[in-house]
């Protein structure tokens, strides 16, 4: 058992020659120096000797070396860099790497070198890769469902001009949702608040005039995932003003996303606020489906989530990162 009276320099060199990490020491010019046996055995590295006093970048791939160098010169500055990069093992099998570099000082505060630790993420890769796959698979399909939906209203309502006008009405709403999923189209990660929240509100914009008004200044990059949760957010919020609130009554709706004025810049305020003219007769139910599933997520994002209520009507307050690794 270890105790603190055990900690010496030998017994730290045992724990980190045991580590099933792979731990790297490097010298001040980048060159490798030592890797622990688990990292040998995970980098499938038989001549262990042939590795020492080599450039510790050139043993990625092209396209990371001028990561791997720039991480070092994070840790130099007095940052724990972190990175995850593709590298295959001496063996050629691939393999996912999640990387940290803290700079090393020597007693008299000099810089002796870098220890780095890589940690195997290959399956955790694979499975990201395979969730985003499975995403975009639900969008093609969701955006087919779309369009489908559109095709039955408008044959059903042919030759009715009742039905016809209604038909265009939902098929304009059904549309906005659409577009909404073709934000991140091409790949992207990021995408603007302000066209993700115009997207989402456009169905309830007429030539009488927006039930949702709109207040979003400034340029907002935000995430996939944060996008996802706010689309949730605002059209569980929308489902539930149809059927009892605003949208459904007559009212109004003020939706209002700026920069979080506690916590900075990098956090969202956004706030929907509902106005019908007469008091609120049916309120969320605690423990709802809906109310659970905007909790959960926005908990997952790292947010929070709040209603309250006045006279006019709810009173739903999100906050939200802006970017989520």
């Amino acid at each position: 058992m270890l105790s603190r009276a055990e900690l010496s320099p030998e017994s730290l060199s045992r724990v980190l020659e045991q580590s099933t990490d792979c731990v790297k020491l490097i010298g001040p010019s980048g060159e490798l120096l030592w890797m622990n046996p688990n990292g040998l055995c995970a980098m499938e590295i038989d001549e262990p000797e042939l590795l020492n006093g080599k450039e510790w970048a050139t043993f990625w791939p092209d396209e990371s070396r001028a990561l791997i160098r720039s991480a070092l010169s994070d840790a130099t500055a007095g940052r724990v860099a972190r990175l995850e990069a593709f590298c295959p093992t001496a063996k050629g099998s691939p393999r996912w790497w999640e990387v940290s570099i803290s700079a090393v000082m020597a007693p008299d505060g000099a810089p002796a070198g870098y220890i780095s630790v890589s940690r195997d993420v290959s399956q955790l890769h694979a499975d990201r890769e395979a969730l985003k796959v499975l995403l975009e698979e639900m969008r093609h399909r969701l955006k087919n469902s779309f369009a489908m939906v559109c095709a039955l209203l408008r044959s059903l309502s042919r030759g009715d001009e009742h039905n016809s006008t209604f038909a265009d009405e939902m098929v304009s709403r059904i549309s906005a949702l659409a577009t909404a999923q073709t934000l991140f189209d091409g790949g992207s990660e990021e995408t603007d608040l302000a066209d993700l929240l115009a997207t989402l509100i456009s169905p309830f914009r007429d030539a009488d005039g927006p039930i949702v008004r709109l207040e979003c200044a400034g340029n907002h990059a935000i995430s996939r995932g944060i996008a996802d949760a706010i689309s949730l957010v605002v059209g569980e919020l929308a489902v539930n003003s149809t059927k009892h609130g605003a949208i459904g009554h007559g009212g109004a709706i003020d939706l209002a996303a700026t920069p979080h004025p506690e916590l900075g810049d990098e956090h969202l305020l956004i706030k929907w606020r509902e106005t019908t003219g007469r008091p609120p007769v049916a309120k969320s139910r605690e423990g709802g489906q809906g109310l659970s599933l905007i909790e959960r997520i926005c908990k997952a994002r790292g947010g929070t989530f709040d209603i309250a209520w006045n006279e006019s009507g709810l009173v739903a307050t999100l906050t939200l990162p802006l970017q989520q690794d």
